[in-house]
């Protein structure tokens, strides 16, 4: 993928999906479809013909792939980059509210364009306007995928809002202080991810491996052992885990009486019946080690210059960059002018201050727990 803008923590064909989608859109809550917009995408960005795109658009109508199995430059890698910015297993804060048969949690396999819909979501709007800069270095916020195969991890957006506004008024504030607000990466999916060893490396020199892990409850321990998968690591899928499971079961891993899937929307729920003599600490310790219920990953959060994303840098460095290149949105809630912002803990203490950023808040929260890395 093309170099990652710092700011929008996106490449320039994606913000060329963002622009061309506010072109096409009525208004902000109209939805467009998928197929009109994508046929308006090609040609203006790769001078695709009408023929062309109604051939490439029929044979996604028999096939879906992997977005690394089309060329660069066809509808097919369009569709796939259009729909990781839109899904919400994938995508933390997405680009894209998405309708229609765009797959689903379990193996991720939409039907063709003519099928979806599409608008700008609601982060798009305020966190991207048009007019200015974002509020938030998106590339941070949602996370983003580097051309070496490392990742920047994903981050809540309250915590990350409060760690930029303590800098802004606090410069030099130490880094273990600013992780008592932004304790560590949130990713879409939920999930557990550690240690805090590892995350304050990361944070400290600009890489690190970290562990995510999903979360398994005990229902059961004693006449037999039954646990629930509650979450995934990110970019895991329902299909993987399942069929991993059934692969154990059948190698004698584990005697499995069920394997149950009541997974529902974003909702997790893979449930197993095993024999008692399996207690859950030690099925889970199989599972961990043997499926993808645990991946390390390589995270990266650096710049080389105020735009592009690279190997170098630290969390603070990027945060104070941040600081200065990201507008402020406070506004009196009384709707007069103020040629003067007050201080963030003047805010806190008296109020009289609003900010759109306070309406994208929602309580999910990936568990940062102390763990070794496996």
């Amino acid at each position: 993928m093309n170099d990652i803008s710092f700011l929008t923590g996106l490449s320039r064909l994606q913000m060329r999906m963002l622009d061309i989608c506010r072109v096409m859109a009525e208004d902000e809550k109209a939805f467009i479809e998928a197929k009109d917009f994508l046929q308006v995408f090609t040609s203006a960005e790769w001078d695709m013909d009408d023929e062309t795109f109604e051939e490439e658009c029929e044979a996604l109508e028999c096939e879906i792939r992997n977005i690394d199995d089309y060329p660069p430059e066809s509808v097919g890698y369009a569709f796939r980059l259009l729909l990781l910015m839109g899904l919400p297993w994938r995508c933390r804060y997405p680009y894209f509210d998405l309708i229609g048969a765009i797959g689903d949690y379990h193996d991720e396999i939409p039907f063709g364009p003519a099928s979806v819909e599409l608008r700008l979501s609601k982060y798009a709007n305020f966190i991207l306007p048009t007019e200015r800069e974002p509020l938030l270095p998106m590339a941070l916020l949602n996370g983003a995928s580097l051309a070496d195969g490392t990742e920047i991890p994903a981050h809540n957006l309250e915590e990350l809002w409060i760690a930029i506004e303590h800098l802004r008024q606090n410069p030099d504030i130490p880094l273990d202080d600013l992780m008592e607000i932004l304790p560590g990466p949130d990713f879409a999916a939920g999930g557990v991810v550690g240690g805090l060893e590892a995350i304050h490396s990361l944070y400290k020199t600009g890489e690190g491996t970290l562990t995510l892990r999903a979360r398994i409850d005990v229902e059961i321990e004693g006449g037999r052992t039954r646990v629930a998968i509650r979450s995934l690591p990110q970019g895991v899928l329902i299909k993987t885990v399942l069929d991993q499971i059934r692969l154990l079961s059948a190698k004698e891993a584990f005697p499995l009486y069920k394997l149950k899937d009541i997974s529902a929307g974003m909702q997790i729920g893979i449930v197993l019946d095993v024999s008692p003599k399996v207690c859950s600490e030690q099925l889970k310790e199989i599972l961990f080690r043997e499926t993808d219920l645990e991946v390390t990953r390589t995270f990266r959060c650096g710049f080389k210059d105020p735009f592009t994303w690279s190997e170098t840098g630290n969390l603070l460095s990027i945060l104070k960059e941040a600081a200065l290149q990201c507008p402020t949105a406070w506004k009196r809630k009384d709707g007069q002018p103020s040629e003067v912002l007050p201080s963030f803990s003047d805010i806190l203490e008296h109020g009289g201050y609003k900010n759109p950023l306070s309406r994208l808040i929602d309580g999910r929260r990936s568990r940062v727990l102390r763990m070794a890395a496996s």
